[in-house]
């Protein structure tokens, strides 16, 4: 599978209002990930795509919280991106520690769908 660097999920607080990807000097933007065209989509946030989908083919970004089934007593864990180590991460929400410090191998993922964003979810 190839892993899409650069495509985001955009959003103006807490509301997506699109999405982009950059395919070699090209910057595409669509509404709903599947008809892309080059007029921008104004935003005042990005969610970096984490290259994984769930079970349900769900394309998963940072600030996702995602459901696993029968996996480390982890129930939820939230997807993050380090900056700094340019890792995605998954952050227990029960624990708040790390379970996943990167996607690098991504077959060792447990099987998992997506059930919010974060950012909706005050108490995240």
């Amino acid at each position: 599978m190839t892993i899409e660097t650069n495509r985001f999920r955009l959003r103006v607080e807490d509301k997506i209002v699109g999405y982009q990807k950059q395919i070699h000097n090209s910057i595409f933007y669509s509404k709903d990930e599947y008809a892309w065209n080059g007029a921008k989509i104004e935003f005042q946030l990005k969610d970096k795509f984490s290259g994984v989908y769930d079970i349900n083919r769900r394309a998963i970004y940072a600030e996702d919280i995602l459901e696993f089934k029968d996996w480390k007593n982890c129930n939820f864990g939230l997807v993050l991106f380090d900056e700094v180590l340019s890792e995605f991460q998954i952050m227990d929400l029960s624990t708040e520690e790390l379970v996943i410090d990167s996607f690098k191998d991504i077959s060792n993922l447990p099987t998992f769908v997506f059930k919010s964003y974060s950012f909706i979810q005050p108490e995240v």
